[in-house]
This record gives structure tokens, C-alpha cells and sequence, in this order.
């Protein structure tokens, strides 16, 4: 995982978190407050001469109690969102058709268009608007196509009314996209420092334990078996006592990109300390992590780090382990410094 890579896996981690809870909130918000007033709209007409009208309503509140206890069941889908925004459809249809309690159901044409822009995002609800006003105002200049009766002067007023109604709220919802985006990028900014080593831009040991292990144990299916490669390079001491901290910083990048250069794009190397690191191989077997490792053993030991006049043969050990379950994650990393440790007292420059 390199820089790019970390931000990406930041941002999605923060919108996973914050704006799906956010949206799925106020999903189960409209949907069980509305649907519940359209049940007892439904209840109190039931003795008036309006039968359409009763059955559409009480239709469209089965229809947004079972959209919402369905995104319960189903929490990782969006079509959700979609299904409620074409309820919203359903529902302004219904209304402008029968015209409601003394034709007054054009009066709840506002707040559902209002519920369909927060539930389905500002851009997608442009397409679902669009096709709800478009079917209100054919009906509205057909009515000798419908039960309903509109006076002119109020089919005026109120596509007035509402076409300005739909651009305050519009301009309201883009704005509020707007300072939010720019909010979370200076809060992705900070995470991204708090979780990156300064020296060779990898991901920290806080990153791995605040964001990445977390997540992997949130969603197991995506992460499990997870290869745990424990790398330290060998005698960096004598580096830094040779040659001096600065040509030392400069070597430990040199690591970093190697191992940054030899990894897939779903893997991670991070900088746990000093001159130890740790690859992530996600969804990787032990006998898979072992050639993985293997391979970037050689590399290093065949790519030494050269600069004007010095030229530094390096080398480095590996301890390999491969946690099955989420249960055994922080036994197999610590049974992977032991492997290390291992790799070390048999002459290092090798894979345990």
C-alpha cells in the first residue's frame, strides 16, 4: 500500500463509517415516521367516499415499512435508497391523482420531494425530481384524465412555488456536500499524518492498530487468512555507527521502497519501529506468504543501496505466520516475532 493507496483505504474507511450511517439513519427516520402517518391518513379516510385514495396510501405505507425493513437485512445495499426515492415517485403520483382529503393532497408534494432529495444524494435525485415533476404537472394540465379537480390559479401556484422550492433545496443540499467534502479532506489530511511514518511515508503501527486490524475484524471474509511477515533489516546498527543517521534514514527508505515495489495492491508494508516493518498479505495462505517473503528477501539482498561513494550490501530476516480467524490475529503476530527471532539466531537473511 503505498501513499495513494493509504489515503484511498482512509477515505473509504471514513465514509463507511460516518456518511452510510448518516444516509441509512435517516433512511429508517423518513421511512418509519412517514410510513406510519400514511397508515393513520389510511385509518382516518376509511369511512369517506375516497376508496382510491385510502388504498394508495395504505398501499404506499406497506411499501415503505417493507423498503426499510428490507435495509435492515440487506445492510451493505444501496438499491435501498433508490426503492424509496421511487416510492416517493408512487406516493406524489398518488396524491396529485386522487387529489387527496377535499383535494388537498397536493399540500404533501413539498415534503416528499424534499425526503427524496436527502435519500437518494442531491445528484441522483436531479433524474428522480425531474420525472416527478414532470408526471405531476402532465396531470395537472390533463386533470380530464383524473379524479382530482385543480383550480387554475392553484395549478399555478403551486408549480411556481414548487420549482422554487426545489431550487432552494437543491442549492442547500449542494452546499452542504460541498463544505462537507472540503471538511472531510482536512480531517483525511490529519488522519493521514497521525497514521503514516514521517520518514518513509508507509502506514504506523497506529494505523494498523486503530484502523486496519479493526476493520479486518469488522469484515473477516475480505481479510482472512491474513499473512503476517515480521521484516527487520539486518545489522542496521553497524549503518548508522559507519556511515551516520542521515545515510542511515536514507537506507531505511530504500527498504520501504523495495518492499513498497514488491507487494500487491491489496497488501500493505508498515513501519513498526525502528528498522522493523510489517507486510499484510490479506487472503493469503502461509505457504503463499512464504514465496512472497522469499521473494523480496532476494531483491533486497541483490539491490544494494548505493550513494555517490558508499555502497551498503543489505540484507534482512523474516518471520512468517498466517492468522485463519480474527481470534488468532494478535497470537499469530506474536508468534511471527518469535519466528523472526528465529530467522535471526540462524544466521539471519532468511525466511522462518
Amino acid at each position: 500500500m503505498d501513499k495513494v493507496g493509504l489515503s484511498k483505504y482512509l477515505e473509504n474507511t471514513r465514509s463507511i463509517d460516518a456518511e452510510s450511517k448518516r444516509r441509512r439513519l435517516t433512511l429508517y427516520f423518513i421511512s418509519y415516521v412517514g410510513g406510519t402517518i400514511m397508515f393513520l391518513l389510511a385509518m382516518r379516510n376509511l369511512n369517506t367516499d375516497n376508496d382510491l385514495m385510502v388504498l394508495l396510501v395504505g398501499l404506499s405505507s406497506l411499501l415503505v415499512f417493507s423498503n426499510a425493513i428490507l435495509s435492515h437485512i440487506y445492510k451493505q445495499s444501496d438499491v435501498f435508497y433508490y426503492i424509496a426515492g421511487g416510492l416517493v415517485i408512487f406516493m406524489v403520483a398518488s396524491v396529485t391523482y386522487t387529489g387527496g382529503y377535499q383535494n388537498t393532497g397536493l399540500f404533501f408534494v413539498f415534503p416528499l420531494l424534499f425526503i427524496q432529495i436527502i435519500i437518494v444524494g442531491y445528484k441522483a435525485a436531479i433524474a428522480f425530481v425531474s420525472v416527478t415533476m414532470a408526471m405531476t404537472i402532465f396531470m395537472l394540465f390533463n386533470q380530464q384524465m383524473i379524479p382530482a379537480s385543480y383550480p387554475d390559479e392553484q395549478v399555478l401556484r403551486f408549480i411556481i412555488s414548487t420549482f422554487c422550492f426545489i431550487c432552494v433545496a437543491f442549492i442547500g443540499e449542494h452546499f452542504w456536500h460541498q463544505s462537507h467534502r472540503e471538511l472531510a479532506h482536512d480531517n483525511l489530511e490529519k488522519l493521514k499524518q497521525a497514521n503514516t511514518d514521517p520518514l518513509t511515508k508507509l502506514p504506523n503501527r497506529r494505523f494498523l492498530e486503530s484502523v486496519y486490524f479493526e476493520r479486518a475484524m469488522q469484515n473477516p471474509a475480505d481479510y482472512f487468512p491474513l499473512s503476517l511477515v515480521v521484516v527487520d533489516a539486518d545489522h542496521f546498527k553497524q549503518v548508522n555507527d559507519n556511515y551516520g543517521h542521515d545515510t542511515g534514514d536514507k537506507v531505511l527508505k530504500h527498504f520501504a521502497d523495495m518492499m513498497r515495489q514488491s507487494v500487491r495492491s491489496s497488501d500493505v508494508v508498515a513501519r513498526t519501529g525502528g528498522e522493523e516493518f510489517l507486510i499484510l498479505y490479506p487472503q493469503t495462505t502461509l505457504s503463499q506468504a512464504i514465496k512472497l517473503a522469499n521473494a523480496i528477501r532476494e531483491k533486497i539482498a541483490e539491490t544494494p543501496f548505493i550513494e555517490d561513494e558508499v555502497n551498503i550490501a543489505l540484507t534482512a530476516s523474516f518471520g512468517v505466520e498466517t492468522a485463519l480467524t480474527d481470534n488468532g490475529l494478535h497470537a499469530s503476530l506474536k508468534h511471527a516475532d518469535d519466528n523472526l527471532y528465529e530467522a535471526k539466531q540462524r544466521g539471519r537473511n532468511r525466511v522462518v
